[in-house]
């Protein structure tokens, strides 16, 4: 298989090759400062491999130079806020995910940013949907086992972390289920693996990057996976909701400016990222980096982030979870 690097390096240059040449409106748009895309986590992770395609894809189209900045910490607070604070003249963007726009606010103690005023949405570009995996010798095959094997009491439910989207989609659903699981949290997926292949553990949620692979060996099941409609990432796999309707359970990444962007601006950046994500070579991309291109308009992102703030902040508060 060839490295990721590889790849990516190959992805750009077959987005190079179907661009128009240069033209004057191109000359103009290249003699402008870099773009910096600050992203908050650490260069090779899945949300940085995202936020690659979508520097080059935006490069490619805005025919300026995209300079990812990586800044890490707080789980992505630390980035956001150097969005927030940046002037809002369109050099300074945010690749960034859930966490930061919805999450996060209800369990850190104190946040530098107010992630429903302090931001201009601009586009949503993927999405990662959760998976809930079953332990092989748990009988638990879908939704219905689940509910089931709940009916005779708690069982033990592992996740990559207090706090994460994958934590609080458990919960979320244990609380459509009308049903209780002991939590037990991992740090990450490579801990949690083992106790859930011997049973350690009956469920694990992760997210597909992390959670498929395993499942396709036989090693574990897929119980189902928390996407609006059944993913192309494994389309045998039912979604929660053909059990649970309406619930959805997804990291995502974003393009978010500093609130006061002009509206230009915006809506040169909203356009870009709509063809960005409905572009064939990209969207395969996407799919090879476990994800689904999304490419929302700004008003969309913006009620998103609405929406998912209110589903997240309760459960968040009912889990007791908290950070600093």
């Amino acid at each position: 298989m060839p490295r990721p690097a590889t790849l990516f390096g190959a992805f750009a240059l077959g987005l190079a090759a179907v661009l128009p040449s240069a033209s004057p409106a191109l000359a103009q748009a290249q003699s402008q400062p870099p773009i910096r895309l600050i992203v908050g986590f650490p260069p090779g992770g899945g949300i940085d491999l995202l936020s690659r395609v979508m520097g080059e894809g935006l490069a490619a189209r805005l025919g300026r130079t995209v300079v990812v900045e990586n800044r890490t910490g707080a789980g992505g607070n630390i980035a956001a806020d150097a969005v927030a604070k940046a002037a809002p003249d369109g050099n300074t963007l945010g690749a960034v995910p859930a966490g930061p726009l919805v999450i996060n606010r209800h369990i850190y103690r104190s946040m530098p940013f107010d992630p429903l005023r302090d931001f201009t949405p601009i586009s949503r570009f993927a999405a990662i949907p959760v998976v809930f995996m079953a332990a092989p010798n748990s009988g638990i095959t879908d939704i219905a086992s689940l509910r089931s094997a709940l009916e005779k009491g708690p069982l033990p439910c592992g996740t990559p972390g207090a706090g994460t989207t994958q934590h609080l989609a458990v919960s979320l659903l244990m609380r459509e289920l009308g049903r209780e699981c002991t939590i037990v949290h991992y740090r990450g997926t490579g801990p949690a693996l083992p106790d859930l292949l011997t049973g350690t553990i009956a469920l694990y949620t992760d997210t597909v990057v992390t959670g498929l692979p395993p499942t396709r060996d036989g090693r574990a099941r897929a119980v189902a996976i928390a996407s609006p409609t059944r993913s192309a990432l494994a389309p045998d796999v039912p979604v929660v909701a053909e059990s649970v309707p309406g619930f959805v359970a997804e990291t995502w990444l974003a393009l978010v400016g500093p609130r006061g962007l002009p509206e230009p601006v915006a809506a040169r950046l909203e356009e870009a990222m709509m063809a960005l994500a409905r572009d064939p070579a990209v969207a395969a991309r996407l799919r090879e980096l476990a994800s689904e291109p999304v490419g929302s308009t700004r008003a969309e992102l913006a009620e998103t982030i609405r929406a998912q703030d209110a589903i997240w902040g309760p459960v968040a508060k009912a889990a007791n979870v908290t950070a600093d």
